[in-house]
């Protein structure tokens, strides 16, 4: 169990002890960590309001800046608390290690499937849905015929971000022109944490004619949206509803619901209904939308609107398949 954690570039900043009586649930973040009002945050949100609700304690870790490991803090973590919650596919191996050595303890990986193992749910979700949407949007809304997508790492759950995306311009106005660029390879994860990469990338795409682009990329999404307020240009958002932070540039985010997945999971486990295996979360239950578009609705003509109500219809009735790049062969 030491060896399989102590192999995996983790975290630290254990906070919250727990008060005598009280459960405790562990969160170990993704990564840049809370406060990237993106992915983090929102998972963090659900898991608040389940311990309001629930009246558990909390003990978060997460990434230092520079994102060192510090193997001991999760070993304590995992040893005192009763259900870990784990966020991002780079805890995978983290998970089943844990949960096969602690056949006693609950827990909860969200974003990356996990299957067969009776104390590890995984939690889901249909990304790919959301993002065609917002490559329907973007190609039908972009003047120039060429729009952008910066990712954070080139792993499976962004991935998927890239294909819808792609799929929904296609479908949308065939021909749009997709510029892509990922702000670091997979398995290295400070792609999320770069706000001035994330910026570099965006102005790189809207100088070769993007008037569009796609931040899926965590702390290093804030980057790009900075730069579209710079430049003038439009910005797609996305996990949690990022159209406030530049009101009138964030043309919408696409929404994913962290915190209804993780609020969930941890209540069926406080109900004495954990489910072992995978959930999912789609376009069909609200787990994956667009946002309201608050700041930028009298934009987007009402045609585009309708057409992204019959695609989305479409989508939830089977009429259009969306590829899952999740979806391993």
């Amino acid at each position: 169990m030491k060896t399989a954690l102590l192999g995996l570039a983790l975290w630290c900043c254990l906070v919250c002890p727990a008060e005598a009586g009280k459960p405790l649930v562990g969160f170990i973040t993704g990564t840049p960590g809370l406060g990237d009002a993106s992915f983090n945050d929102m998972a963090h949100q659900g898991i608040r309001k389940a311990q309001q609700d629930f009246g558990f304690d909390l003990a978060i870790l997460q990434p230092k800046a520079d994102g060192e490991a510090d193997a001991t803090d999760v070993l304590q973590l995992v040893d005192r608390a009763g259900v870990i919650i784990l966020l991002g596919g780079q805890h995978l191996e983290l998970a089943k290690a844990a949960a096969l050595a602690h056949p006693e303890k609950t827990f909860i990986l969200v974003d990356v499937p996990c299957e067969g193992i009776a104390n590890l749910s995984s939690v889901l979700f249909s990304q790919h849905e959301g993002a065609f949407l917002a490559g329907a949007l973007a190609a039908s809304m972009s003047a120039t015929g060429t729009i952008g997508f910066v990712g954070g790492a080139e792993i499976l759950p962004v991935k998927a971000f890239e294909q819808g995306y792609r799929e929904g311009a296609a479908y949308a106005k065939p021909g749009t022109a997709v510029l892509v660029a990922y702000a670091s390879p997979e398995n290295d994860f400070s792609g999320f944490n770069d706000p001035e990469k994330g910026y570099r990338m965006a102005m790189d795409q809207y100088g070769q004619g993007a008037d569009i682009v796609f931040a899926v990329a965590g702390r290093t999404g804030n980057g790009v949206i900075k730069a579209a307020a710079d430049s003038g240009r439009l910005v797609i958002g996305v996990d949690s509803d990022q159209d406030a932070l530049a009101k009138g540039t964030v043309l919408t985010s696409m929404i994913k619901r962290l915190d209804t997945a993780a609020y969930n999971e941890l209540k069926k486990v406080m109900d004495g209904a954990f489910v072992p295996g995978p959930s999912y979360y789609g376009l069909k239950d609200g787990g994956v939308r667009l946002s309201d578009m608050t700041y930028t609705r009298h934009k987007v003509p009402d045609a585009v609107m309708n057409m992204l109500a019959e695609i989305r219809e479409k989508i939830m009735a089977g009429e259009i398949k969306v590829t899952n790049a999740m979806a391993r062969e």
